[in-house]
């Protein structure tokens, strides 16, 4: 570590020594300012509207395609029979309707003598 301290130490000494003309002096400053401007630019700024703009969009794609697939009814499903299935009472009634309604129509007011 003390070899790189003298490293340091003499190429300070030579350079204050030293003296530059003026066109490389502002040369030099030009170039320090630029690398310096260089560093504090993001290199994605640019990026974020383009990145906020196709969320939006996918977004509104979304929502469209949701509010479409809401509004689709089930087919060929009436709303008695859905109610039929759904209900937790004894379903033994349901699975014999075609009898009832045989027998209701067997046994009319015309038929009895």
């Amino acid at each position: 570590m003390d070899k790189d301290r003298q490293f340091q130490n003499k190429v300070k000494k030579t350079l204050e020594q030293q003296t530059l003309d003026d066109g490389t002096r502002t040369a030099l400053h030009k170039a320090r300012l630029s690398a310096l401007d260089h560093g504090t630019r993001r290199p994605y700024s640019g990026w974020l509207p383009a990145t906020a703009l196709a969320g939006i969009a996918l977004v509104v794609v979304g929502a469209f395609l949701y509010r479409g697939v809401t509004d689709v009814a089930l087919p060929g499903v009436e709303s008695d029979e859905l109610a039929i299935m759904t209900s937790e009472d004894d379903l033994e009634l349901f699975e014999e309707l075609e009898f009832y309604v045989w027998f209701d129509q067997d046994i009319s007011p015309d038929t009895q003598g």
